[in-house]
C-alpha cells in the first residue's frame, strides 16, 4: 500500500513538471516576436554596412546614416507664401529642396500686401517671402513673429517694358535733336568707357523722353502695380514722380495686383508699355534669355508675336532699394545657423569621414544630411537652403542680386 501512495506521489510530481516546462514554453514563445523586432534592427544595421561595402567613392553612406532607417525623409508639408515676383525662381527652389528632404512645399502667390493682411488675420503660412522689407518688419514690431525670423533674401530691379514700335517714332524726334545722342539701347549698349553716374543720367533723360513720347497719344495705356500692395508698383510711382511725370501718367494708368498680372496687361496687348520687375520681363515671349547681356544696365530687343519688345533697365537713382525680406511665421526664434546647407569642414581629417579625401590642400567637407537635422524646423530648413551660397549665387539667372556674401542674411 506503501508502494501504491510512493508511485501516485511520484506520478503527480512529474505532472506538475510537465505543466511547469509547457508553461516556460508558453511563456517563452510570447516574447519571441519583440526580440525578433529587435535583432531585426540589428540585422538592418549589419545589412546597410555590407551595402555600403559595395558603394563607389561618390555615394559613401556615413556611419551614422547607417543608423538611421532606409527612409529618413521627413513627411511633413510646409505653406509657403511669396510674393509674385518671385513665384517662379521659388518653384525652382522648392522642388530642389523637396528633393533633397522629402519636406513638401506648398506655394501661395500673391501681391505682398495681400498676403501681410492674410498674416496679419491668422493665416498659417510657415514662411512668408515678401516683395519689400517693410511688410515682414511690420511683422516683428507687431509682435506677430519673432525678431531672428527676418532675413533679407533677395535684391530686385525695376524695368520698363513697351512695344518696340514707338521706338522709332520717339528715337526719330530724339536723334533730330542732336545728330550725336544716342537711343535707350545704345546707350545701355555702348557703354564702355561710361562710368555708372553718366549711364544712369543719360538712361534717365532716353526713358523719359520715351514715356513722354508715349504718353502723347491718349489711347496709350501704361500698366503699373498697385502702389499700395505691390513694391514694385511703388517703385514705379517713384520713378515716374523723380521724373516729375507723375501726374501726365495718371490719364494713362492701368493698375494691376501684382507685378505678374501687371505684365500680362502688355503681353496680351491690353497696354502699350508696363513697369514690372525685372525677373518678371525675362518671363516675355521669344528668346530673350540667349540676348540677356551679363550685367543688368542693358536693353534687350526681341521678336514678339506683334511687335519688337525694348526691355529697359530703371536707373536705380531713381527708386528706393528693392529689399525683399521673408520672415518665419512663428513666435519662437527660428534656427537659421549653422547653415546645414553649406559644406561642413571635418575637424579631423585623419579620422574616418563620410566623403572621400582628395589629395589636395582643399579640407575635407561633408554635404547636407537630414540626419544632422534634429531639431531644426522644417521652415527653418527651407530657409537656409534658400539662404544657402548656391541659391544665392543662382538669383543673379533670375534678374535678381543676393544680399548677402554667405550665409544666412541680416
Amino acid at each position: 500500500m506503501l508502494f501504491s501512495l510512493a508511485m501516485r506521489l511520484s506520478s503527480f510530481v512529474y505532472l506538475a513538471m510537465l505543466i511547469l516546462v509547457s508553461a516556460n514554453a508558453s511563456a517563452s514563445a510570447s516574447v519571441a516576436p519583440r526580440v525578433t523586432t529587435f535583432s531585426s534592427s540589428v540585422a538592418q544595421e549589419s545589412s546597410f554596412e555590407a551595402a555600403n561595402n559595395t558603394l563607389n567613392e561618390e555615394s559613401v553612406i556615413g556611419a551614422d546614416e547607417q543608423n538611421q532607417p532606409v527612409n529618413f525623409k521627413r513627411d511633413e508639408k510646409i505653406n509657403v507664401a511669396v510674393a509674385a515676383n518671385f513665384a517662379k525662381p521659388l518653384k525652382s527652389i522648392a522642388e530642389q529642396f523637396t528633393e533633397l528632404t522629402g519636406i513638401e512645399v506648398a506655394v501661395t502667390v500673391s501681391s505682398s500686401g495681400t498676403l501681410y493682411a492674410q498674416i496679419q488675420h491668422g493665416a498659417s503660412f510657415d514662411v512668408f517671402l515678401s516683395a519689400d522689407r517693410a511688410r515682414p518688419q511690420a511683422l516683428v514690431d507687431n509682435n506677430v513673429v519673432h525678431h531672428g525670423n527676418l532675413v533679407d533674401y533677395a535684391k530686385g530691379k525695376l524695368a520698363f517694358v513697351y512695344a518696340g514700335d514707338l521706338s522709332s517714332e520717339a528715337f526719330s524726334e530724339i536723334s533730330s535733336k542732336t545728330s550725336g545722342e544716342r537711343n535707350c539701347e545704345q546707350i545701355a549698349r555702348l557703354s564702355t568707357g561710361d562710368t555708372t553716374a553718366q549711364i544712369n543720367v543719360q538712361l534717365t533723360d532716353c526713358l523719359s523722353k520715351q514715356l513722354v513720347q508715349l504718353m502723347k497719344n491718349p489711347q496709350n495705356k501704361v500698366a503699373i502695380a498697385n502702389p499700395k500692395l505691390a513694391p514694385y508698383g511703388d517703385a514705379a510711382q517713384q520713378t515716374l514722380q523723380n521724373l516729375s511725370l507723375w501726374q501726365q501718367f495718371l490719364p494713362h494708368r492701368v493698375m494691376g495686383k501684382n507685378v505678374l498680372q501687371t505684365l500680362q496687361f502688355y503681353t496680351t496687348g491690353s497696354v502699350k508699355g508696363a513697369f514690372v520687375a525685372y525677373s518678371s520681363a525675362l518671363d516675355l515671349p521669344a528668346d530673350l534669355s540667349s540676348n540677356l547681356p551679363s550685367n543688368f544696365n542693358s536693353v534687350v530687343n526681341t521678336e514678339s508675336a506683334e511687335a519688337n519688345t525694348v526691355i529697359v533697365p530703371i536707373p536705380e537713382t531713381l527708386y528706393k532699394p528693392i529689399i525683399q525680406s521673408l520672415v518665419i511665421n512663428s513666435k519662437t526664434v527660428a534656427t537659421l545657423s549653422p547653415n546645414l546647407f553649406e559644406p561642413l569642414p571635418i575637424k579631423n581629417a585623419a579620422a574616418p569621414v563620410d566623403e572621400p579625401i582628395h589629395n589636395d590642400n582643399i579640407e575635407p567637407t561633408r554635404a547636407f544630411r537630414l540626419s544632422d537635422a534634429s531639431g531644426v524646423s522644417s521652415p527653418s530648413l527651407f530657409v537656409q537652403y534658400l539662404m544657402s551660397q548656391g541659391v544665392q549665387h543662382s538669383l543673379t539667372e533670375w534678374g535678381y542680386e543676393s544680399t548677402i556674401a554667405s550665409g544666412v542674411g541680416n
